[in-house]
């Protein structure tokens, strides 16, 4: 019976790893790419990017949090801006981007939310 207990056990701890292992990435590390089309320019940092494809990630370089978003065609980084990690409730469903209007008209990117981690990267504005 004993035998059958600890069995029992060490299979539902096995069956709760990979759950455990599947959890998004912590902030110490990189989140993954995503993909960003810009349809009017858009203000990131202090960076002013230009209506095209580009794709986003926030990296930890230092120490320091940074979202760093480079060219899709060539991967050529085009922006670094500080970032801030910000702990939301659950995961996020869906990769968003949001921005607020800046003193110059144009929009800046004021956080990015990527599906399935669960923080969201705040913007550091200038």
């Amino acid at each position: 019976m004993k035998r059958f207990i600890v069995l029992a056990a060490a299979v539902g701890a096995l069956s709760i790893s990979p759950a455990v292992a599947s959890a998004q990435v912590t902030h110490g590390e990189d989140s993954k790419k995503v993909d960003l089309h810009i349809s009017k320019v858009l203000v990131v940092g202090t960076t002013t990017l230009k209506e095209g494809d580009y794709k986003v990630q926030c990296k930890n370089i230092d120490g320091t949090h940074f979202l760093v978003v480079t060219t899709a065609e060539d991967g050529t980084e085009v922006a670094r801006t500080p970032c801030t990690p910000e702990q939301v409730a659950g995961k996020i469903p869906i990769t968003d981007f949001r921005s607020v209007p800046g003193t110059d008209g144009n929009p800046h990117l004021s956080a990015v939310r990527i599906k399935g981690e669960t923080e969201a990267h705040r913007i550091v504005n200038p």
